[in-house]
């Protein structure tokens, strides 16, 4: 039995201040790789691959699948990068999803070509020369944090996720959860704590958290919180800041002026 206290991760949690003034607080995942990937490569599709458990497919793609195919109405995704940020949500939950060399590929829709794929397990090649080992450890996911973000002078005042870095510690994707100042048509709301059950789930199963995280109650969410509730624009539209990327964004589109 493990003398971890109750209340901790099994993983220690990294605390960092942006130049933005946002704190940031993230908690590494163990990975390993699947066992069910041994050589030589093999295509796995549909309900086969959504039933193999966490040793079978591996940390990393048992995660993403946890995410977007059995929570896929709870979660937001896309890569969330300085000056871009995409935040994609599924309509339905996704039919077409595959795994074939280390790449997860999963498409969006029952029958449209939209699709993306993330190198979430060993990548070997599928020719005969196979892939530089330099080049396949640069693709594959070699880094998953879960991370916790607060901050003055935001449009909402945290935020919680998901986010994977490849072996270059480039991010490869963000999967924003369910956030308590957000209802589920993402519009302003007094906090409401439960909606952060996913995010205590999957740190649970893949932190090995026995307790839920505590609320956070440092004076920047509180602030922030105080903030969001008693500055509100007159006869302005409903739902985010349209201009928190730096431009004006209405129904998907962005307006430079």
């Amino acid at each position: 039995m493990s003398d971890q206290p109750a209340n901790e991760s099994v993983q220690a949690t990294e605390i960092q201040r942006e130049a933005s003034g946002a704190t940031v607080e993230c908690t590494d995942v163990e990975l390993s790789n699947g066992t069910y990937w041994n050589a030589p490569p093999k295509i796995c599709r549909g309900d086969v691959l959504v039933a193999l458990d966490k040793e079978q497919c591996g940390t990393a793609t048992r995660l993403c699948l946890d995410l977007l195919v059995d929570n896929w109405n709870q979660v937001t995704f896309g890569p969330c990068l300085e000056g871009a940020v995409f935040e994609l949500q599924q309509e339905r939950r996704p039919e077409r999803v595959s795994m074939l060399d280390g790449y997860l590929t999963l498409f969006l829709g029952v029958t449209g070509d939209a699709h993306f794929h993330l190198c979430t397990d060993v990548h070997r090649g599928l020719g005969r020369e196979g892939v530089d080992p330099v080049v396949a450890n640069r693709r594959q996911c070699s880094r998953v944090s879960f991370y916790r973000e607060f901050g003055e002078g935001r449009c909402v005042p945290g935020s919680w996720g998901i986010r994977l870095w490849n072996g270059d510690g480039d991010q490869m994707c963000t999967f924003f959860l369910p956030n308590p100042f957000l209802n589920a048509e993402q519009k302003l709301q007094s906090p409401d704590w439960s909606r952060l059950s996913l995010w205590n789930e999957l740190r649970g199963r893949y932190l090995g958290e026995t307790v839920p995280q505590p609320i956070p109650e440092d004076d920047t969410v509180r602030s922030t919180q105080l903030a969001s509730a008693e500055t509100r624009e007159i006869d302005g539209p409903d739902g985010l800041e349209p201009t928190r990327y730096g431009d004006w964004e209405r129904k998907g589109r962005a307006i430079d002026f």
